[in-house]
């Protein structure tokens, strides 16, 4: 009896130990569960207020009338030969400022051109007209005029030649022939302003004289000549009105309405037959003064 005793006591030992270590070994177990419970705990970061953007800074509008200088741009072809500088002096008597005058007239200057060149697509290696978008962004005033060589109606490009030194001819021309024209000096005077940066600034322009008149009559082109001349005359005028750009009509000062006036035998205005000598350099000068100096608005 007291072996068997001894037995059921040593299996009750027995089994007292391994409850104990089966219990320790739950704790443990829920102790480690514990654990990697509180290390897969992730913390939601701090929410991070989204950036405010800054209002940029307003551009301080400086009034022409503020200025002691301005700055005086003229780009035209050589139609525009000596204006320059006597409407830079007229500007300059008419307002009291100190006018700097860029006189960048180029021979057989095209609107088109003046396009690529204000587009940053010029490639042409002449530096002042690199330059150019750079003088019009300090200019005060701004004269500009570019003939429609480089503008091509593809739907209408007509067919003609009235300008120096021929031969001249008229086979097609219209109204629709200068309507690319009127785009491209739309766009031009559009991005102007833009260079501009919305200050302040005195943009002029001026329709073309012809110098041609009495060599048409003699060439027996007057009439489709001086016909196809208006055409493009009224499509760059459209253009600069529906811009506010005002012009001066030099074409009906130089030619008269019905472009019966020859400024070169009629009235002296030229140094070879189709330049402006001084005389006529002044009369453009005039035209443009007329128009007065209120600033043209973006």
């Amino acid at each position: 009896m007291i072996a068997n005793g001894k037995s059921i006591i040593g299996i009750l030992a027995v089994a007292c130990m391994f409850f104990m270590f089966s219990a320790c070994s739950a704790m443990q177990v829920e102790e480690n569960k514990d654990e990697t419970s509180e290390q897969n705990v992730i913390e939601e970061p701090e929410s991070i207020p989204e950036p405010t953007l800054e209002p940029e800074p307003a551009v301080e509008i400086i009034p022409l009338k503020e200025l002691e200088e301005w700055d005086l741009v003229l780009i035209t072809d050589s139609s525009g030969w000596g204006v320059a500088q006597v409407y830079g002096e007229v500007v300059a008597e008419d307002t009291g400022k100190i006018v700097n005058v860029r006189d960048l007239w180029e021979g057989g200057f095209e609107a088109g051109l003046m396009l690529e060149i204000l587009q940053g697509k010029y490639t042409g290696g002449n530096i002042k007209l690199e330059k150019l978008p750079d003088y019009i962004k300090e200019a005060e005033v701004v004269v500009f005029w570019g003939n429609p060589r480089m503008s091509k109606n593809e739907d209408a490009p007509g067919d003609w030649e009235c300008t120096p030194p021929g031969p001249w001819f008229v086979n097609e021309c219209s109204p629709e022939t200068f309507a690319v024209y009127k785009d491209h000096v739309k766009q031009v005077f559009e991005l102007i302003l833009e260079l501009r940066g919305g200050q302040p600034t005195i943009i002029r322009t001026y329709d073309s004289y012809n110098p041609l008149i009495n060599q048409f009559r003699e060439a027996g082109v007057y009439e489709e000549c001086k016909q196809c001349w208006a055409y493009f005359n009224d499509a760059y005028r459209q253009a600069a009105e529906e811009m506010n750009i005002p012009i001066a009509p030099v074409a009906e000062i130089w030619n008269g309405l019905d472009w019966t006036i020859d400024p070169v035998d009629d009235l002296g205005y030229t140094s070879d037959g189709i330049h402006p000598n001084q005389l006529g350099a002044e009369v453009i000068a005039q035209a443009l003064r007329e128009l007065g100096y209120d600033p043209v608005l973006p």
